[in-house]
């Protein structure tokens, strides 16, 4: 990481590059389920796109854009990391800068089994809320509800 890191509102331009970690990034979610799940690429994905377009997105560049966060609302709907640059402190970054920016209860999903980015979350203050099953692909899979109660101590 140098200096010359930014985080900043998203632009149209920035299409590819995000789709790009979305593609590399979105699979890791679900490391610690069993099997393989067959995922659609960002450009694909017709609710994916559609929630870029009403979201705020925010981007983390240094030289090249290493990660990216949205939310809308008081949901946090991605927060995506570029894997070669994982644990260089780009996510909580992110978060640190777009926390702030949410109303009051804010919430995000999370597979229960990520129990990476659970602990990333806990330390922004987010406390699971609501766990509840899911199928995805024929498959149980368990979400944690997580939520944030009290901004001002962020």
């Amino acid at each position: 990481m140098s200096s010359t890191m930014i985080i900043r509102r998203y632009k149209d331009d920035d299409f590819e590059q995000l789709a790009e970690i979305y593609n590399t990034a979105h699979p890791d979610e679900f490391y610690r389920e069993e099997g393989q799940f067959s995922l659609l690429p960002w450009a694909e994905d017709k609710h994916i796109l559609a929630l870029l377009d009403s979201s705020d997105v925010y981007v983390y560049e240094d030289g090249a854009i290493l990660g990216f966060c949205g939310y809308l609302g008081r949901k946090i709907n991605w927060l995506f990391v570029e894997p070669n640059a994982r644990g260089k402190g780009v996510a909580a970054k992110l978060l640190s800068y777009i926390v702030p920016k949410l109303p009051s209860n804010a919430f995000l999903f999370v597979l229960k089994s990520n129990v990476r980015a659970i602990a990333l979350y806990e330390k922004f203050g987010f406390v699971a809320q609501q766990e509840f099953m899911i199928d995805f692909q024929g498959r149980n899979i368990m979400l944690t509800k997580m939520i944030i109660k009290n901004l001002s101590s962020v």
